[in-house]
């Protein structure tokens, strides 16, 4: 036994003919799945759409190519740039190790010769020394290397001269000589006071004696008797005395004095 199945239009009553309708038939009404499709395509193209079409950018891919172009140029010459500069500091640090081991030669070939002391002391227990830089080469400014060069004098290494000078200012054979002041291990140059005399009262309520006292040791006439009195200190009656109150030299045979005048209460 066979069944028909009838579609759902079929149930629909049919519209009404006009008298001046056309024999054509009207469409006919939606059906379910229709109506869904429909829906369905009108909510997609809220998506694709916005409703106000001036607020929409759209990228154009040449403005897209132009603005990677213009990144790739930045970035090159960034790396550029640092490239340049990495270069730059070699070649400086470079020439700065090269001019460094160059005076490094220079030094190593310095040398003193031997160093001479004066014939005259400067003051008490100090000398002066001189001595001549060797190994300089030619066309090399001396001055500038004879004050960092250094020295040994009496087993202490000295760091640099005092000052220097040049004995020959010609250009063709300079001479350049180191001096330094030394003022230890001197003892030629430590003079000394002996034969104390008290000389009494200064006067009458001065309250002060006089005492005065021989200068020994004194190497003349090198020595300048006024630097070397004037500096030489003095210990007496439990006093010490840094130098003498003035100083006097009375001839060759009677030689240098120092006098102190000293606070006593009972003058």
């Amino acid at each position: 036994m066979t069944e028909t199945i009838k579609d759902s239009g079929d149930d629909l009553p049919s519209p009404p003919l006009s008298a001046s309708s056309s024999p054509i038939l009207a469409r006919p009404p939606p059906y379910s799945r229709d109506v869904y499709q429909e829906a369905s395509n009108m909510n997609e193209s809220r998506h694709l759409y916005s409703a106000n079409p001036e607020s929409v950018t759209i990228s154009h891919p040449s403005a897209l190519t132009f603005s990677s172009h213009l990144s790739s140029k930045r970035v090159l010459r960034t790396i550029a740039v640092f490239i340049i500069c990495m270069f730059v500091l070699t070649l400086h640090l470079h020439g700065r190790s090269v001019k460094e081991k160059r005076q490094q030669l220079i030094r190593d070939g310095l040398a003193w010769a031997s160093a001479t002391p004066s014939n005259r002391c400067l003051r008490f227990g100090t000398r002066e020394y001189s001595a001549q830089l060797m190994g300089l080469p030619r066309g090399k400014d001396g001055l500038r290397w004879c004050k960092d060069k250094a020295v040994i004098i009496h087993g202490t290494n000295i760091e640099k001269p005092v000052y220097c000078t040049v004995d020959n200012p010609a250009h063709v054979d300079l001479r350049i000589f180191g001096h330094w002041i030394i003022d230890f291990n001197e003892p030629s140059c430590k003079t000394l006071w002996e034969n104390f005399r008290d000389k009494g009262c200064v006067a009458i309520g001065s309250k002060t004696r006089r005492i005065e006292a021989h200068m020994g040791n004194h190497q003349a006439p090198w020595d300048n008797w006024r630097e070397m009195c004037s500096t030489t200190p003095a210990d007496y009656d439990g006093h010490h005395f840094d130098q003498p109150s003035s100083c006097d030299h009375r001839g060759i045979f009677s030689g240098v004095w120092g006098v102190w005048v000293v606070k006593d209460e009972s003058c």
